[in-house]
């Protein structure tokens, strides 16, 4: 069974982005069938309100069909060669051959650990790029949002699915590299 084993930083849309890029094969190769996708994160406020919407996110706009685990570490962030430790010890049996590997969010130490994992397994790399202008556009729609929405979201209900789904890039790319 493929997985998409995702690191999550502050913007809550690229996971999605990559996920149904991969499964349309709107990134250079064959459509991917995904049954499960890993969220690899810190344990950061910021972090975790991003999570909270990733769920929403696949709960409104096309992707209830998968199952998406939650997998935060205990740590805020990556300040330290220990941080980075932790955060590369918790992707070890998580990623297995054949998966893909999404290093597009978190801080680049993240990215590191991912992408060093993922090839180390015989997974797949995989990045999505997202516009700055939307970028931006997105990171005000979620200071836009209410406290009540989010912890709706957080609960994995679609409470407004324009409102979310507008969370998404329309001009991301999804990019192979391994």
């Amino acid at each position: 069974m493929v997985k998409l084993v995702a690191t999550l930083g502050t913007s809550p849309g690229g996971v999605f982005e990559t996920y149904m890029n991969l499964k349309s094969g709107n990134y250079g190769g064959e459509p991917v069938d995904i049954k499960e996708v890993y969220i690899i994160r810190t344990s950061d406020k910021a972090v975790e309100l991003a999570w909270k919407l990733v769920k929403a996110i696949f709960v409104c706009c096309g992707g209830k069909e998968v199952e998406i685990a939650d997998i935060p570490l205990p740590i805020n962030d990556i300040a330290t060669k220990e941080d980075y430790e932790i955060f590369r010890k918790g992707l070890q049996g998580k990623i297995s051959k054949g998966d893909y590997v999404d290093f597009t969010g978190g801080r680049k130490a993240m990215s590191v650990a991912a992408a060093i994992n993922a090839i180390r397994n015989s997974a797949y790399v995989v990045t999505t790029i997202i516009p700055q202008n939307e970028y931006n556009r997105i990171q005000n729609l979620i200071k836009q949002l209410k406290e009540e929405e989010i912890e709706e979201a957080g609960k994995g209900k679609c409470v407004n699915k324009e409102k979310f789904c507008e969370l998404i890039s329309k001009d991301a790319r999804t990019i192979l590299l391994t």
